[in-house]
């Protein structure tokens, strides 16, 4: 009964489309910074505290220990190729935050594909970090879907999930097995956790039904 509880207290239904639409608002402390901070020079009170080259590196390093490749991150610095590659914002105001953009395909030991990370921001920092990751309808990778995210939540956030227990789970794994429970039993083709404080920052855990199967997606930002 008290994992049922927990189940319903940390996952909501959301109706959005499959794909890549990040609704800012779900991260209070980002929305309510002023969209007229877009000086580069100075420090955006969206960045994360790391570099896009730091951050891609470290994460390269301990996906590859699991077994798990990440290319070298493709980087998109002019509006030309962030307005096509880098599109990631249903609001215009928030879109134009975006002064930089990298992006970076995982592949699993076999050389099949897992899906993209990808840093969006300030040319100085990332101020959000999206991982979306595929699996097919029998869930085949979720251990891998489970390695990466939690290599990308200690890297980006913390190695803090032990002590503090986020959403009142024990593991990212258990919250990931209870996210995948409820998409299954739900009747919507989108579930999302709440907006979950972790350290300095926020992390939101969304999963999509498609016809190839299920996409995960997970967002860090401040």
């Amino acid at each position: 009964m008290r994992q049922k509880k927990l189940l319903y207290a940390g996952i909501c239904v959301a109706t959005v489309v499959a794909g890549i639409i990040i609704i800012l608002t779900q991260f209070p402390s980002i929305s309510n910074q002023s969209t007229n901070n877009t000086d580069q020079s100075q420090i955006s009170p969206l960045d994360l505290d790391f570099s896009y080259e730091e951050a891609n590196s470290n994460l390269k390093a301990t996906l590859l220990s699991h077994d798990i490749n990440m290319s070298k991150p493709l980087r998109f610095s002019s509006q030309s190729d962030i307005n096509r590659y880098c599109n990631f914002f249903s609001n215009e105001k928030r879109q134009a935050l975006v002064k930089y953009c990298t992006s970076s395909e995982i592949k699993d030991k076999n050389g099949n594909f897992l899906g993209n990370i990808n840093m969006v921001g300030s040319t100085r920092a990332p101020g959000l970090v999206i991982s979306a990751l595929h699996s097919d309808p029998l869930l085949s990778n979720l251990n891998d879907v489970k390695i990466i995210f939690e290599a990308v939540i200690n890297e980006t956030i913390c190695t803090c999930w032990d002590q503090v227990k986020p959403g009142g789970y024990s593991t990212l794994s258990d919250m990931i097995n209870a996210q995948r429970d409820f998409q299954i039993t739900g009747k919507q083709p989108t579930s999302a956790s709440n907006t979950i404080p972790l350290g300095t920052e926020h992390f939101r855990i969304e999963l999509t039904t498609n016809q190839q199967g299920y996409v995960w997606k997970l967002l860090v930002a401040r």
